[in-house]
């Protein structure tokens, strides 16, 4: 990727402003969508009588935790850590004037752990015989919400590698210039904020 890909920016007609508040518009449009899913699920789960289904694996929180619930408690930290991260890198450059390339760089590898550890859940489960298509409804809003998620972190672990190429190529982002990181943020740490609310409802409740 050459150097001048990377530093291109189209001339903008919005202003900072209203990009941040077009990306404000979005998330809230993503916040009914998961909204929808969360509302469907608790729904769906209050229909049944049995929750889990009989011989269906226990995804949930179990005291004494088991390796598993261990595991994903740790997932979980690392994604919510990973805001402080990308917070961390915005101060670095907005009240520093540093690159904030090290935080960036913590911040894409604490995503993609989250993302290693999710599919490693994902197989852990399957051989213990949940997927999609088993279990009914239990299977599959679970694999349909952690998934849906998942897709979002892995988008949000690209736009912070852009946002990371970008800086460590151009040093595009100074105090008076960080409106795509602004929006990159805002986009990260709503995706974090959604995973507590999915963790509580899939796992703890």
């Amino acid at each position: 990727m050459s150097t001048a890909a990377l530093n291109h920016e189209p001339e903008l007609s919005a202003s900072p402003a209203t990009c941040k508040f077009g990306m404000i518009m979005f998330l809230a449009s993503e916040a009914m969508l998961f909204g929808g899913l969360i509302g469907a699920y608790i729904v769906l789960r209050l229909a049944q009588p049995v929750w889990p289904p009989a011989g269906a694996p226990d995804i949930g929180i179990t005291w004494p935790l088991s390796s598993l619930n261990m595991v994903m408690i740790v997932n979980s930290l690392i994604l919510i850590g990973s805001s402080f991260l990308f917070h961390a890198s915005e101060v670095s450059i907005k009240k520093h004037g540093k690159s904030g390339l090290g935080w960036l760089m913590a911040t894409i590898v604490a995503g993609s752990i989250f993302l290693g550890v999710q599919a490693w859940e994902w197989m852990h489960l399957y051989h213990e015989g949940l997927w999609f298509n088993t279990h009914g409804v239990y299977g599959s809003c679970f694999f349909v919400m952690t998934g849906f998620h998942g897709l979002h972190v892995f988008i949000g672990v690209m736009l912070i590698t852009w946002v990371f190429l970008r800086q460590l190529f151009t040093r595009c982002y100074h105090p008076e210039e960080t409106t795509s990181l602004d929006n990159v943020g805002m986009y990260w740490h709503f995706v974090d904020v959604v995973w507590v609310f999915l963790y509580v409802i899939l796992y703890v409740i």
